[in-house]
Formats: C-alpha cells, structure tokens, sequence
C-alpha cells in the first residue's frame, strides 16, 4: 500500500512537494496493519522548519 501526501510550500506555492509513504507487509499481514498505515498517514503535517532532536 503506498499513499502520496502533497504540500503546498507557504512561502511559494509554486513549489508543491510530494511525501512517499509506502507499506510493505505479506497479503496475510495487511488486513491487520492497514488501518494503523492509515492512522499514520494521517498525521501527516507541515513542519515549522524548526531543527528536531
């Protein structure tokens, strides 16, 4: 499973980004895992361009 999160750039909106995400599991594995690969792809947000430790 894999899903593309595209952001604008706030200083230029010309300069969108696209964000890979990608989900590698067994056919077995998936039914049991994809709801958390949605939540986490969810969260997915802009930073502040703030360093993080």
């Amino acid at each position: 499973m894999q899903v593309h999160l595209s952001m604008l750039d706030a200083v230029d909106p010309r300069n969108p980004s696209a964000i890979p995400l990608v989900l590698t599991v067994t056919a077995a594995q998936h039914p049991a895992v994809q709801g958390d690969f949605r939540d986490f792809a969810h969260t997915g947000r802009p930073g502040t361009g703030a360093a993080s430790a």
